[in-house]
């Protein structure tokens, strides 16, 4: 009995050093990460901008997340974002749909919490951008209502594709 439990010590080491480098590596590829508050809710025509003026987007582009911080007050399934990147003179990059998943098919809502807010996000959006050192991403909702009640802050996520 000792030895099956030094096993499960030793392999709950391994698994816990192997986590931290997973996390080491996965915080490596963040370009840009920025959060921007809504004051009661998402108004429809309301377009959130993000600017990224580093010099790291590299031909081949990179990888983009939408996230969401919301309450229980928010009252659809999805949160169905109209996602655009733009270089700095305005000339459209990359246009598309980005649906963000809040409930699950369960009823259960989907992504961590620390307290009343939730946080989701949406599947990776890859990109395939010219080699430019600065975007634009402009969000705007694209729901049945003129105002998404319930949604605190929306972020963007940027990451290098390796």
């Amino acid at each position: 009995m000792t030895d099956v439990k030094k096993v499960r010590t030793t392999l709950l080491k391994a698994s816990s050093a192997f986590l931290s480098f997973l996390l080491l590596c996965a915080c490596d590829s963040t370009l840009f990460h920025s959060f921007k508050q809504l004051n009661g809710g998402w108004e429809r025509g309301v377009v959130l901008e993000y600017k990224y003026a580093g010099s790291t987007v590299n031909n081949g582009g990179c990888g983009m997340f939408v996230e969401t911080r919301t309450t229980a007050g928010y009252r659809y399934k999805n949160v169905v974002v109209r996602a655009e990147c733009l270089d700095m003179r305005d000339s459209i990059l990359s246009v598309d749909t980005v649906p963000i998943v809040v409930y699950r098919d369960n009823g259960r809502r989907a992504g961590a919490t620390a307290g009343i807010l939730y946080q989701q996000e949406s599947e990776l959006f890859v990109m395939n951008l010219p080699a430019c050192d600065s975007l634009v991403i402009r969000l705007s909702h694209i729901m049945p209502d003129d105002t998404l009640t319930g949604i605190t802050d929306v972020g963007v996520r940027l990451v290098r594709l390796r």
